[in-house]
This record gives C-alpha cells, structure tokens and sequence, in this order.
C-alpha cells in the first residue's frame, strides 16, 4: 500500500468515531455538491434562456401594435379625388404593413390547436401532474374599429420535479410550430417538488376562444 494513503488510513483509523462521522459526512457533502453543479447549471441555463425570449417575444407583439395602429392611422385618411395619387401611396403602404404583419403570424400555431399541443407534449412524461389548464379570454391586439389580430392565451399550472419540469419546457421550446410565450412563474412548494405556471399564446383573426383546454386536478 502507497505509504501516504497507509498514513492517512492510520491518521482515520486513530480518530473518535465521532470524528470519523463527520469527515465522511464532509465528503458526501462535497460530492452532492459537485454533483448539483453539474446538473443544475444547465438547467438553470434552459430557464434563463426561456425568460429571455419570453422578453423578446413581449417586444415582438409590441412591435405587432406598432404595425396595426400605424394601419389604423392610414385607414382613417380620408383623400379627397384630387388626390389620387395620394390615395395610390397610402393603398401601397397598406399593402406593405399588411405583409409585414403577416410574416408575423407566419407559422402561428391556430387557436384552437394550443391546448392539445400543450397535452400532446405533457403526454409524454409520466413525471409531471397537470393541476389546471385554461384558455384565457382572447384579447384584441388594437382597440379599433378594425378588429385586426387577436392574442388568444393559454394558461397552465404543472407539478413535478425540477428536472423533469425544465424537461418539458425544452420539449415545448422544440416544437416545429411557433408560439410565443407570455410568462412562466416557477415555485418550489415542497422540495423536490415544484409547481411551474405557463402562459403562452398565438395570434388569430378572429375573438373565438380557443378550444379543447379544461379545467384538471391531480
């Protein structure tokens, strides 16, 4: 036997048990702890990104505002025929803000698919317990007499572990349609187990609540 580890083992050996108790108790500490690090950090790094397009995309529907009122004001100009031309301009300017906002909502998930994407994906895991899902009420994206576009929310409330939590959110970011997220409130109400509280939404033409999301308990 290596001299030095026959010295530390002599050293252990010589100790109260006591002693001996809480230098293995340090070591067990030590690894746990290394052991978090090298899970937690990329989790928590998943998290963070998800705040940050959930910012993102909160400057996008922004952006979405900016475009239909800009719309609304050219709709109110009333021209006179004396100025076709200018009639001419505003017409192209329509188009040209309608386009913008249709690539937009390019790829939106339809309304009234949210809900059973959000439990096609929850499906998956037999980890996670769904305590309550609800479509919120559509809310339209400009006040005018011009309805425009509607934001049609979802709501859900999960219960599991943080794992298996951060899981399903990358599941949700890997879809192939697109949505966009509108807040996530994450609590820890007995460790491990956690509860996590998402919003996401889409966009439609039209105030129709959206379908197939209920009410559910544990």
């Amino acid at each position: 036997m290596n001299p030095l580890i026959e010295r530390m083992k002599q050293g252990f050996d010589g100790l109260s048990g006591r002693e001996q108790w809480l230098i293995a108790l340090a070591g067990w500490a030590a690894i746990i702890a290394m052991g978090a690090l090298l899970f937690l950090e990329p989790m928590t790094k998943t998290l963070t990104q998800i705040s940050h397009q959930i910012t993102q995309q909160q400057q996008s529907t922004q952006d979405l505002l900016t475009l239909n009122q800009l719309k609304q004001e050219k709709l109110s100009v009333s021209p006179s025929v004396e100025l076709e031309q200018k009639l001419a301009q505003l017409s192209q300017q329509l188009v040209d803000l309608d386009q913008r906002m249709a690539d937009k909502v390019e790829g939106l998930v339809n309304a009234d698919q949210m809900a059973s994407l959000m439990e096609s994906v929850l499906n998956q895991s037999d980890r996670l317990s769904l305590l309550s899902m609800a479509s919120l009420p559509a809310e339209q994206l400009t006040h005018t007499e011009d309805a425009g576009y509607f934001i049609h929310p979802i709501e859900m409330t999960l219960k599991g572990r943080y794992f298996d939590i951060v899981e399903y959110l990358t599941a949700l970011e890997n879809l192939p349609v697109k949505y966009y997220w509108k807040g996530l409130d994450y609590r820890v109400t007995d460790y491990p187990w956690a509860e996590v509280t998402v919003q996401v939404y889409t966009l439609g033409e039209s105030a129709v609540f959206i379908g197939g999301a209920s009410e559910s308990t544990e």
